[in-house]
């Protein structure tokens, strides 16, 4: 049922997200590095027809994303953003996300055939992803990464993500859910600092209000 990356978590996308950008003054970025952690088929529905017909249930899923970690990071940008369009490469084959699987949440209505004399069990998959966070500010002239107070360690954020796509299966057995499966993923390099921090008390008073209302 639950699929990990072979080697641990899987980094799948990284780059920059604005936050906010004032021309001739100043911007700041969050740049972002997301893991895949696992995948997982979720048991959400079963049907057993005693019958020697056979039966039509209707049944409807809902696809969406939810910042399970770290929700606070949305006063500044949206995170789900950041996953529309995504693709996720695993064992040969790609997995892109849809809208309605990162921005905007859908409910879908299908009709299952269940055979007489049988079980159906309807699996969703789920992904489960981790973003390392951190900022960029783009002032007096060039780029710097945000720092900590009275430090130049790197601000950070951590975030949790899980999307319950539009994957679904159906069975007649539940499937096992005392072994843990692994995925062959392909990663991408991390997305690059500033090469030179500022003190998060020298930053500016925006910058400095935007971090504090994500929680950072």
């Amino acid at each position: 049922m639950v699929y990990k990356p072979s080697g641990g978590d899987a980094l799948v996308k990284s780059g920059r997200q604005e936050i906010y950008c004032f021309r001739g003054d100043e911007a700041l970025y969050a740049a972002i590095n997301t893991y895949l952690v696992d995948t997982t088929w979720v048991s959400r529905m079963s049907w057993r027809n005693d019958t020697d017909a056979t039966q039509t249930v209707t049944y409807s899923y809902t696809t969406g994303l939810t910042v399970t970690k770290g929700n606070e990071i949305t006063n500044g940008f949206s995170l789900g953003a950041e996953y529309k369009g995504a693709s996720v490469k695993f064992d040969h084959q790609e997995r892109v996300f849809a809208t309605t699987e990162t921005t905007e949440a859908m409910t879908v209505t299908i009709n299952l055939n269940v055979a007489p004399r049988s079980l159906l069990i309807f699996y969703q998959r789920r992904y489960r992803f981790r973003n390392s966070i951190f900022f960029i500010i783009d002032a007096w002239g060039q780029d710097w990464n945000v720092g900590s107070w009275g430090g130049s360690d790197l601000s950070r954020k951590e975030c949790e993500v899980e999307i319950m796509s539009d994957d679904y299966a159906t069975l007649q057995a539940e499937l096992d859910g005392t072994t843990t499966g692994t995925i062959n993923v392909d990663t991408v390099g991390a997305v690059q600092d500033a090469g030179i921090a500022r003190k998060r008390e020298n930053c500016t008073k925006r910058c400095k209000s935007k971090l504090e209302v994500m929680g950072i």
